[in-house]
């Protein structure tokens, strides 16, 4: 790593800044729902991950160790370690919505979310009020999170299926224009031609235009 942090000939901040969030966050973080939950002291693991975050701040910027946390943490794009566990944890609370009815952690949880699948024998839907006020862990977070959920998910939705989707039913009527260019000569010309052919196909109200951009380009275009 300080051979890759060399701010001679080593990477750019903005690689060292993904390198950490792609290959060091998801080891650290891994398996943290098993101590990180409501109702369980979290302080110690949380300051270890945080020293953590504080040295790789540090590598990416290259500054002085005396520098404060929250400034460094901030210049280097890295969300607040505390605030990244709670993402995660709201993540993974609500991708169990997304879950089939066959699958084990639905038997798991209250009655509310069985799905029409069989309870688990320890279940929380099978266990009284002084049981539930003891137990402590992951899936009465997920429990609290399914509760204030309003969409329904189906994971085996028929429209999303092989054959049924937009680009199956109707390959005629959909058509990409990505956007390849290398200059900002070019990026211009391609603006106005997109414009162009917004404008044409916005005369027609059956016409739908998306445009996206899911890139972070280099090349900076300030017109209009």
């Amino acid at each position: 790593m300080g051979m890759l942090g060399n701010p001679s000939r080593g990477l750019l901040p903005l690689q060292k800044c993904l390198l950490y969030r792609s290959c060091v966050v998801p080891i650290a973080t891994y398996g943290f729902r098993l101590w990180f939950f409501t109702g369980t002291p979290t302080k110690a693991q949380v300051l270890l991950l945080a020293a953590m975050q504080c040295k790789a701040a540090l590598w990416i910027l290259g500054a002085f160790c005396t520098s404060p946390t929250s400034g460094i943490e901030a210049l280097a794009d890295l969300i607040p370690i505390h605030l990244h566990l709670k993402k995660l944890v709201k993540w993974s609370c609500l991708r169990t919505a997304t879950l089939p009815s066959q699958h084990a952690l639905i038997s798991l949880l209250g009655a509310k979310h069985f799905k029409g699948a069989s309870s688990h024998l320890q279940s929380l839907a099978l266990l009284n009020n002084t049981q539930c006020a003891r137990l402590k862990g992951p899936f009465l977070d997920t429990e609290a999170s399914l509760l204030n959920l309003t969409e329904c998910f189906n994971p085996l939705y028929a429209k999303a299926t092989s054959g049924c989707r937009l680009l199956d039913s109707f390959p005629d009527c959909i058509s990409f224009h990505p956007c390849n260019c290398s200059s900002l000569r070019d990026y211009k010309t391609y603006l106005q031609s997109l414009d162009c052919f917004c404008l044409e196909v916005s005369s027609s109200s059956s016409t739908l235009v998306v445009i996206t951009d899911a890139s972070v380009s280099e090349v900076v275009y300030t017109g209009g």
